[in-house]
């Protein structure tokens, strides 16, 4: 199975450690026995804090630079190994948000107040709650079960009808939204959404419902981009040139591949299953590495000294370089990461393959094999290498 991190980035969060002259303020109110756990956590990949909870109180004030959209975790869930859905605010503005918790109720159904989009943004999600219910009990009544894994011989099935009932049920909800607030960012921060389930006809008429405001944000830019990346980034397309400064700051362009073939591999440093490909990855750059093959690897990472700090353990024998030009979006609209991409020796797009198979069975290494030769690469190791890791959200991670 695939081990594979996916991606909705509608969201991305930067707190600089730079003087700020603007801050949220996020008061909590919780009722409930905590069981002497008196600590309320608040992260995102990036950031972290916490603060006391007294008297059924917490106060936690964040720097504001831009939206961010960050994720809260109370400790008496830690300590008592209680199943937990990660409980994420939207917070656009420099006010003040409180959020009311009743612990036996959980997390997700506190209520928070504050911006007109996080509001906005809850009564969203109820009616999306609500219609991803539809859609499960619709798939359990035809399949027995509201979820088949790939392997079953009804997958095919099963993910047609399920992209039929999301077409059905979620998109005029995400269209509805856009259209009736295309001035709010809660809009902007749910046009991510639309990346797994929208056509690029759909995706590009939602972009243009947002208000000229909207347009301009990151968020929106860079959507517009991921949409013209799925045409960029199709099988029989050549791929447009482009540069990216390497682990030297050295500038590194796509044209310098012309002539072999390459896997350009989207990585990141926080992507556990990219990080356990790359041992396989250098014993299959090893085998082809002296017939007009090479290895490109492009890290999708926020922070460079993360990326460059990961680019030293793993030693990767070739060549790397920072996304720091949306060219995962703009280019090859990555969804996830592992994803790699084969291309010709004259810049054609040959085949997409998104996750990794830890036996060492997917379609490029078949692929490679094919054109120089059966390869005596060994499967990777399975010791520490989990059979599957579930896709999970970065929009709140970043």
């Amino acid at each position: 199975m695939k081990n594979v991190f996916t991606i909705l980035p509608a969201l991305l969060l930067s707190l600089g450690s730079q003087a700020q002259s603007r801050q949220i303020v996020l008061q909590g109110n919780i009722t409930g026995d905590l069981k002497g756990y008196n600590k309320m956590y608040i992260y995102s990949r990036t950031y972290r804090d916490s603060a006391v909870i007294t008297n059924g109180h917490y106060t936690i004030n964040i720097p504001f630079t831009e939206p961010v959209f960050l994720m809260l975790y109370p400790e008496y869930i830690q300590a008592q190994r209680q199943m937990y859905v990660p409980f994420g605010i939207l917070m656009d503005k420099p006010v003040t948000y409180t959020v009311t918790t009743d612990i036996e109720k959980g997390m997700n159904a506190s209520v928070v107040k504050g911006s007109e989009a996080v509001e906005l943004l809850q009564t969203y999600n109820k009616a999306k709650a609500a219609a991803w219910k539809q859609i499960s009990e619709t798939l359990k009544k035809e399949f027995g079960q509201p979820w088949l894994p790939e392997k079953d011989p009804r997958y095919a099935e099963f993910e047609t009808r399920q992209n039929a009932l999301q077409q059905q049920y979620l998109v005029p909800l995400l269209q509805q939204l856009v259209k009736d607030h295309s001035n709010s960012f809660a809009s902007v921060f749910s046009l991510g959404e639309a990346r797994q389930m929208m056509s690029t006809d759909q995706q590009e008429r939602l972009y243009e419902a947002l208000s000229p405001a909207m347009k301009k944000t990151k968020e929106a830019k860079e959507f517009h981009e991921f949409t013209a990346g799925i045409k960029n980034s199709a099988v029989g397309k050549k791929v447009k040139n482009f540069t990216l400064p390497d682990e030297k700051d050295q500038p590194l362009s796509f044209s310098q591949f012309k002539g072999k073939y390459v896997l350009v591999d989207f990585w990141a440093s926080w992507c556990s299953p990219c990080r356990q490909s790359f041992p396989h990855m250098r014993e299959v750059f090893q085998q082809y590495k002296d017939q007009e093959f090479d290895i490109y690897s492009i890290s999708i990472d926020k922070s460079k000294a993360d990326w460059l700090k990961a680019v030293s353990q793993e030693n990767n024998p070739w060549k790397q370089a920072l996304d720091n030009i949306n060219i995962a979006g703009s280019g090859f609209a990555i969804t996830g990461v592992p994803t790699t991409y084969l291309i010709s020796p004259d810049g054609e797009i040959l085949m997409k393959e998104v996750g990794f198979e830890p036996d060492g069975s997917g379609a490029i290494e078949k692929k490679l094999a094919e054109l120089f030769g059966s390869s005596n690469v060994k499967p990777a190791a399975k010791s520490g290498t989990p059979k599957e890791m579930k896709a999970i959200p970065m929009v709140p991670m970043q």
